[in-house]
């Protein structure tokens, strides 16, 4: 990830900053995350938050994928190294908790996590996409509830 200041998360609204850091790093740190166990469902994804999200299961896969052109559409697209609702809330965690995200344009998130392993020889992309805050919102609500202490 390049630190130039057009990919800063600073570049975010602070409201923002702080709900992603309550509602997803907070969360899922202190293990009040209550994430649903259903089967990873994109259509019900898509259906409940208007987000087109895509599982890979192969690091290669979201790599090649992060290569190409991005829609301008709303999507996500991360690696699934686990159960996917828990997985692709701890990516949001990992993306949120780095710091690798900033705003593209007002109400719209730009996310792209990268990650060296210890294994790895290089940084992997693990996940990316553009969306709207709102559908953000949506989208870490239908994942969990959050517990308070």
């Amino acid at each position: 990830m390049s630190a130039d200041k057009t990919s800063s998360p600073y570049r975010a609204p602070a409201d923002f900053r702080a709900y992603v850091y309550d509602a997803v790093v907070l969360a899922w740190e202190t293990k009040c995350a209550d994430i649903i166990y259903s089967t990873f469902n994109k259509k019900a994804l898509e259906s409940e938050c208007g987000l087109y999200v895509l599982k890979l299961g192969k690091l290669g896969d979201v790599q090649w994928r992060d290569q190409g052109t991005w829609s301008t559409d709303e999507f996500l697209i991360f690696h699934n190294d686990g159960r996917g609702y828990e997985c692709l809330f701890k990516r949001l965690r990992d993306t949120f908790a780095h710091g690798h995200y900033w705003q593209s344009k007002r109400g719209w998130i730009t996310i792209r996590h990268r990650y060296q392993g210890a294994r790895e020889k290089m940084e992997n992309t693990r996940a990316f996409g553009n969306l709207k805050i709102a559908t953000l919102k949506k989208l870490v609500a239908f994942l969990s509830t959050s517990t308070s202490l």
